[in-house]
């Protein structure tokens, strides 16, 4: 199937923005709406799970113990669709004194990440069901992130779905406004069109810098996902994006 797409146009850029700003996109629609999640499910109870609207929560008692371990670590990573979290969960396990964060809209993925969080017993690892697009200006501090890792997500193939497409420049915009200077910013997709596009709207961004492959090693020992395992038994080339916050 074909990834449609072509360098924006000034009224793209407009377009694109107006829709940031209006919510249209999120997955899920926007919480605010839903009241309940602002309340700590049962499920969830002592388990590392915040959702946004947690922080206007002054009883949650997640929310309090979310912010403290923010204020205490020594990085904060950022694993945007994590699905079985391999490598989120690879790299808590071997950065003890990092925070990271696993942003998954589908619920029931998330609450199975948790299970495999209290089995491997991670105290340097949460997991939020919003969208990310929602999620990180209330999660993450300014120039907090260290890393975000954006690991095979999902194409939207379709031109009218192009408004759900996680790249783009507000995007873009948000995720220099909340990573460190020097930062790192790492993409990984099967798509070659998708990256072709992620790859422009890198260097169109006066953000970040060029994208450069050497710095992929920062990364190792890598955990490949689950999906990246898949491409791979099945001859799928992999691309890699990896550049620095400017």
């Amino acid at each position: 199937m074909d990834f449609p797409w072509e360098p924006l146009t000034a009224e793209d850029h407009r377009r694109t923005l107006r829709d940031w700003q209006r919510g249209k996109g999120l997955l899920g629609g926007d919480p605010r709406l839903r009241p309940s999640d602002s309340l700590e499910p049962a499920w969830a109870e002592g388990q590392r799970f915040i959702r946004s609207l947690m922080l206007d929560t002054p009883e949650s008692k997640a929310a309090a113990q979310f912010l403290e371990s923010r204020a205490a670590a020594r990085a904060f990573e950022l694993e945007i669709g994590p699905a079985r979290a391999d490598f989120i969960l690879n790299r808590a396990r071997r950065e003890p004194d990092t925070l990271f964060l696993g942003v998954e809209v589908l619920t029931a993925a998330v609450r199975r990440a948790l299970v495999r969080v209290a089995r491997q017993g991670l105290d340097n690892v949460w997991f939020c069901d919003d969208d990310v697009r929602f999620a990180m200006p209330r999660l993450c501090t300014s120039r907090s992130l260290t890393a975000v890792h954006v690991l095979f997500p999902d194409p939207w193939w379709k031109r009218r779905h192009q408004y759900r497409r996680l790249m783009s420049p507000p995007f873009l915009s948000m995720l220099a406004e909340h990573m460190a200077p020097g930062g790192l910013l790492h993409v990984r997709s099967d798509v070659p069109d998708f990256m072709a596009w992620t790859g422009w709207l890198v260097e169109q961004s006066p953000d970040f810098q060029p994208p450069d492959m050497s710095l992929a090693c920062r990364l190792q020992p890598y955990q490949p996902t689950h999906r990246e395992l898949w491409c791979r038994s099945h001859g799928l080339p992999i691309s890699v994006l990896c550049c620095l916050r400017a």
